[in-house]
């Protein structure tokens, strides 16, 4: 009878259980970061090959993830098997394992690290990736995930002591960051998921249950993990989310969750440069203060604004926002020229189109399902 190491998953990637790896002693390591498709990226060597791109995900607490085609190309036989299912404990599959000789970025590099294989882009308009590197790869390092500074940093040492303002202590369950935030006056426990690319708050249903809603919930999609489907809603809350010091006062929150923790995603952590030490458990977290913003009359922003369908662009306080009927506001990320993602989904493409003019006349929105949904604007 075969031995299964049994995995759990996270809201769009992996819940791993700990894997032990040696890392090589090293100096100081800094990597930029690369943006693929509003997805942040660093180039990674496998075996002396590359650089591939992988993400970085705290929701991921195995030492890496990679693609089948990618271990295919590098010819990586399977080294063992993990049994895995997301945080709901239902659905368990069964997956490969390969053994990585060299994991190097940064000129740091990593010996023997067990690896997950499978696919790793779940819906088709999801970014593509070579491969995701777990928390548990930086168990021996100060992880400094600088998002502003568009930098990946490890180091030696270890943080201050909490402070529960800007320096709080975490739990690590599977090897995933778990703190305190307060929903309301409520306290619970929320996962620091740089792999959750659906929503900023993921909340759970038990818990949405016992809150005020500002608006009344919609549904904006379905979401995918590696073996489950589950249909998405949205809703302003009225109170506010703490974490630590800082404060998100009526924010959007995406729900159900797919356990009973909050879920913070990675349109909320980019907003911050969060320095994990492993050996303490203890976060930090640093928000630069924002930019000064374009005027408000730009042409070129404005020139979106009007209703398209079922879809109004409007335009507040120099940002542009989306809202489908009568469903929250959300922001636009401007991503190339008339092209836009949205804040709190960041995998999402919207396109403006113009005609021989340069006039904007329609509004064009890649669904779930892969397809691109048009409508025409009519009204300025």
């Amino acid at each position: 009878m075969r031995n299964f190491k049994v995995v759990t998953f996270s809201v769009l990637l992996l819940f791993v259980s700990f894997v032990s790896i040696a890392a090589q002693s090293a100096p100081v390591a800094i990597v930029p970061i690369q943006f693929r498709d509003s997805r942040p990226v660093i180039e990674v060597m496998l075996n002396g090959k590359g650089p591939f791109i992988f993400s970085i995900d705290t929701g991921g607490g195995l030492a890496a993830d990679i693609d089948s085609s990618i271990a295919a190309q590098l010819k990586l036989e399977p080294s063992g098997k993990v049994r895995g299912g997301d945080p709901s404990g239902r659905n368990f599959r069964e997956f490969d394992t390969v053994l990585i000789d060299s994991l190097a970025f940064g000129g740091l590099e990593f010996r023997n690290v067990t690896a997950l294989s499978r696919e790793q882009r779940l819906t088709p308009n999801a970014p593509r990736v070579d491969g995701i590197l777990g928390f548990a790869l930086f168990e021996d390092y100060l992880l400094t995930l600088d998002y502003p500074g568009k930098q990946v940093r490890l180091a030696r040492g270890e943080l201050p002591a909490a402070n529960g303002a800007n320096i709080l202590t975490f739990e690590s369950p599977r090897r995933i960051p778990v703190v305190d935030v307060l929903v309301g006056n409520i306290k619970m426990k929320a996962h620091l998921d740089s792999g959750n690319m659906v929503g900023r708050f993921i909340l759970p249903t038990s818990l949405v249950d016992k809150l005020t809603l500002a608006s009344p919930p919609v549904t904006v999609g379905r979401a995918r993990t590696v073996n489950n489907e589950v249909e998405i809603k949205e809703a302003k809350l009225t109170d506010s989310i703490k974490l630590g010091s800082f404060e998100f006062s009526q924010p959007t929150i995406t729900f159900p969750a797919l356990a009973e923790v909050v879920n913070i995603g990675l349109s909320v952590l980019r907003e911050f440069s969060l320095t994990f030490d492993q050996k303490n458990k203890r976060v930090k977290l640093e928000r630069p203060a924002p930019a000064a913003t374009a005027a408000a009359s730009s042409p070129e922003t404005n020139e979106f604004t009007g209703s398209y369908g079922e879809r109004t662009i409007s335009f507040n306080d120099s940002t542009l926002y989306l809202q489908r009927r009568d469903g929250p506001k959300i922001k636009l990320v401007a991503a190339g020229k008339d092209e836009f993602t949205l804040e709190r989904v960041p995998s999402a493409r919207i396109k403006f189109a113009r005609d021989a003019q340069g006039k904007v006349i329609e509004l064009q929105v890649l669904n779930q399902s892969g397809q691109w949904e048009s409508s025409k604007k009519t009204q300025p």
